[in-house]
Order: structure tokens, then sequence, then C-alpha cells
């Protein structure tokens, strides 16, 4: 067995999902720690504390100003034009991303039980240069050398001609 391992991460709107190659060369999707297939794309902020998935989903309506939640629509605009306040420091949409990333990352590790050092990430067609360079930022502020981003339907077709 390698002593690292590359991922395919779906960062979505309100959902993301980490998945790898296994032994027979198939995709499968790697479960989060709370042994759900995806992970809610949301970071709640308690004090100096970012909690991201389905606890923070689960708090939207009793802490909302804790809240963060479709960040992918902001990703590629500058601090000035977005950003968000916790316990006195200010993120961007990139640093809020790649909170989102590094719970990947590390659910991930767990359940593979080796360092996951590589990444690809899959961004909507209709992303831009700028977009797409953030969303690389987001995924090294997580610790991921990205390696490729790819297109949401081009992953969708990849996937498919592996079956």
């Amino acid at each position: 067995m390698s002593n690292r391992k590359a991922v395919g991460i779906d960062l979505g709107t309100t959902f993301s999902a980490v998945a790898h190659i296994d032994a027979y060369g198939k995709p499968q999707i790697i479960p989060n720690a709370e042994s759900e297939r995806i992970t809610p794309s949301v970071v709640l902020f308690d004090g100096s504390t970012a909690i991201v998935g389905t606890i923070a989903k689960n708090n939207t309506v009793a802490e909302p100003e804790k809240i963060v939640d479709f960040v992918k629509r902001e990703i590629g605009k500058s601090k000035e034009q977005f950003h968000r306040e916790f316990s006195g420091l200010n993120y961007s949409a990139e640093e809020l991303s790649a909170l989102i990333l590094k719970k990947l990352k590390s659910d991930a590790e767990k359940y593979l039980k080796v360092p996951v050092t590589d990444a690809v990430i899959t961004v909507p067609a209709y992303f831009n240069d700028s977009e797409r360079t953030a969303t690389i930022t987001a995924g090294r502020l997580a610790g991921l050398n990205v390696l490729q981003i790819i297109n949401e339907p081009t992953a969708a077709a990849l996937a498919y001609g592996l079956d």
C-alpha cells in the first residue's frame, strides 16, 4: 500500500464529496466522519473554532449569525468584495472553502489510513480564471497539492467511462 493517496473532490455549493480510486481501479466515495457520503458545505464558528459539515448545517436556524454557507458562490472575489468576520478575524471565500477542504482531507485520511497530499478538484464549467485560481488557493490553504482543476461535466463523463 502506498504511503500517500490522491483524491478527487467535488467542492459543492451545498454539499461536497471526496473519492478515491480503489484497488480495482474503480472510483469510490469516501464516507465522512459521520458515515455520510456527502458533507454539507457549511461552516459554523463557535468562538475561534470552525466546525464543518452536518453539525454546522444542523445549527443554521438556531445560530445563523455563526454560519457561513453557499461560499462557493463567492469564490474568486477579493476580501474587500466578500468576507465574513468571526471572533475578530476576517475570512475570505478561499479561506472558508479551505476549511471545508480540510474536513474532506481529514475524513479521507482517517478512512484511507494514509496521508492525503494530492487532489483533483471539480468546478462548474462556467468558472472563470479568477474562480479557478481561488479554488486552487483554497486547496493549498487546506494542505493539498492541487494536481488539476476539472470541469464538473468533464469529471462526470470520466466517471461514466470508468463503469
